[in-house]
């Protein structure tokens, strides 16, 4: 049987992360309705957290989105595995970088590359890029960690699992998450049904 083997919350991750998002959800939710930033760099550095975290639903979400929006998808595939953002500006590309770095680094970007971002954007947009990285991580380990507690449940061994934590952010998650899962499945049957 595989091993589940994303990375999920522990604990202190939980913790922070939380208390993150929980902060900036004002902001995130400002930049849907009056954004400083266009809705495709929004999608684009949605996307580049999930292609670090590998959160089913997030990527499934924002890549839909990120349609929706102009982002073409395969122009932001080979952005992401090559660090090639030929048709990105350079605020583009340092926000999108920096969102993977975000990930990357669990949360824990480097100061240098925090001073990047903050020389680069303007005050607002600067504050919303960081609103939307802080709401998407939080958003994709909580996804992972719900995966993990139903990959224990079928009897999969978790890679470097925090049982707790991950119980605790799929309680959090589950009614956002669950209403993901079923539109996914549905429109994948929907999808089937018109092959």
């Amino acid at each position: 049987m595989p091993t589940f083997n994303k990375r999920t919350f522990d604990l202190a991750t939980l913790a922070s992360s939380l208390t993150a998002a929980a902060a900036s959800a004002p902001r995130a939710w400002w930049a849907q309705q009056w954004p400083a930033t266009s809705r495709a760099l929004q999608e684009q550095v949605m996307l580049a957290v999930s292609s670090v975290t590998q959160c089913r639903y997030c990527t499934w979400v924002h890549a839909g989105a990120a349609l929706e929006a102009g982002v073409d998808l395969e122009q932001l595939q080979h952005l992401l595995a090559e660090e090639s953002l030929q048709n990105a500006t350079s605020k583009e590309r340092i926000a999108i970088l920096f969102a993977q770095h975000y990930a990357d680094t669990g949360g824990h970007p480097t100061g240098a590359a925090v001073s990047r971002l903050y020389c680069t954007l303007s005050r607002p947009e600067y504050l919303e890029v960081m609103a939307l990285i802080d709401t998407i991580y939080f958003s994709n380990l909580a996804g992972n960690s719900m995966d993990a507690v139903i990959a224990r449940l079928k009897g999969q061994k978790v890679e470097n699992g925090h049982l707790l934590a991950e119980v605790l952010a799929a309680a959090v998650a589950w009614p956002t998450l669950g209403v993901v899962w079923l539109r996914s499945r549905r429109q994948r049957q929907s999808d089937m049904a018109a092959l």
